[in-house]
């Protein structure tokens, strides 16, 4: 993940739990949560539950324990996923993450990348069905929260189709703000990317929602998208 942790110190539980790997060496995050999907995760799932519980933590602390356990299928993690949706704004951990090309805060970005990615460990984790709500409650703020293009992992065919009608909605607020007044980052992309996913389920609306998209002129980016996928 791109973020800020050159000028940030993790507190020491965070240290040992995220920041050395499973052979107690100094290791970066993503690479210990990569290496515990082959088990590590075990030995490390409880403490990390108590970071992200804990509001003494530091922020970027519990953000990173969130995307640990999302990424290992835990419903722990979902939980936090799904609550953070529900009141973006007001997350402690925003601006944990910074995308470094354009320079904004991309913290549901990789959250989105965390439960889209998971896929693999959740027959493990008996949590097929927290996964699915987690990406349906990113699905669902995705026409007012920063995804870029990490909205993609959460665009498998199998979500697409669990969480379509929140994926509709969502588009369908997204243009609207487009012909209305449109954010500082790339809104257009990220509903150009969710159309294109759902025309492979409903071909029909996908068709008649990028048409409104392209006349709320959405970008280049998007534009794009659309042309190649549909």
């Amino acid at each position: 993940m791109s973020d800020s942790r050159s000028s940030w110190k993790p507190s020491s539980q965070v240290a040992d739990l995220l920041f050395v790997d499973f052979d107690g060496m100094a290791a970066d995050p993503d690479d210990v949560i990569s290496d515990g999907l082959d088990g590590g995760y075990r030995d490390r799932t409880e403490a990390l539950r108590e970071v992200l519980q804990d509001p003494d933590e530091d922020p970027a602390g519990r953000f990173l324990a969130c995307v640990a356990l999302t990424r290992w299928g835990d419903g722990n993690g979902y939980d936090a996923v799904v609550q953070a949706a529900g009141a973006p704004e007001s997350v402690p951990w925003r601006g944990a993450s910074y995308d470094r090309l354009h320079g904004q805060d991309d913290t549901f970005g990789v959250l989105a990348d965390a439960v889209g990615d998971s896929g693999d460990m959740v027959e493990e984790r008996g949590t097929a069905a927290d996964r699915v709500r987690a990406a349906e409650a990113l699905l669902s703020v995705a026409d007012h929260v920063q995804f870029d293009r990490h909205i993609s992992s959460l665009l498998r065919q199998d979500i697409v189709a669990a969480c379509l009608p929140a994926l509709q909605a969502a588009v369908t607020r997204g243009v609207a703000r487009l012909t209305e007044q449109p954010p500082s980052y790339d809104l257009g992309l990220q509903m150009a990317l969710m159309i294109s996913a759902a025309h492979r389920v409903d071909p029909s609306w996908a068709q008649d929602t990028a048409r409104r998209l392209v006349a709320a002129r959405p970008g280049e980016r998007a534009l794009k998208e659309l042309s190649e996928d549909m």
